[in-house]
């Protein structure tokens, strides 16, 4: 074993006795202190887990508005579903996708660990956006030609409508002359 690695080990045991309490009160004081951790362990894990799933519902909502379903790499999942050969975000925010023996899976994105959660939304979002980005220019580029083909038939449509005006003006004032007349 080198020198350096040597010492280094040496530290590490320095290190680890220094940690252990010999004093029956530093016992009791890293016991308080453990279990003080492991109480706010507990809250900010079940706090994270509630805002995970806020963020599961937040999804769902905005794909199935959209209707469309983003690909996501497999490493994104974490396991158990690492191995799978390809995996997308459907609609209602579920995992679809081929195993390794390529047989057809899914699973609910809620049912993940929040930290592969996370790890999806990170590759979800910017791909939705995208999406949405798309989506939206398209719909502008419609609108504007629908609005643009309205203006048309409004200009053309007036010398029609002032026609058929002047033609049942003149046919109602006829009919009310012929009424008239024959009293």
């Amino acid at each position: 074993m080198p020198a350096s690695q040597e010492a280094k080990e040496k530290e590490k045991e320095k290190v680890i006795d220094e940690a252990t309490p010999t004093d029956p009160q530093a016992l009791i004081h890293a016991m308080r202190e453990i279990q003080s951790d492991a109480a706010q362990l507990s809250e900010i894990e079940e706090l994270e887990y509630s805002q995970t799933m806020k963020l599961v519902e937040s999804m769902k909502v905005i794909q199935s508005g959209l209707g469309t379903a983003i690909s996501i790499r497999p490493m994104a999942l974490g396991e158990p579903l690492n191995h799978v050969k390809q995996a997308i975000i459907g609609a209602d925010a579920v995992i679809i996708g081929l195993d390794a023996d390529g047989k057809p899976f899914s699973k609910p994105l809620s049912d993940l660990r929040p930290v592969d959660i996370l790890n999806v939304v990170q590759e979800w979002a910017p791909k939705l956006r995208v999406k949405i980005t798309e989506r939206k220019k398209g719909a502008e580029e419609r609108l504007y030609l629908v609005e643009k083909i309205l203006r048309e038939f409004k200009e053309g449509n007036s010398p029609v409508k002032d026609s058929r005006k002047q033609f049942y003006d003149s046919a109602e004032s006829d009919l009310v002359k012929d009424s008239l007349d024959k009293e």
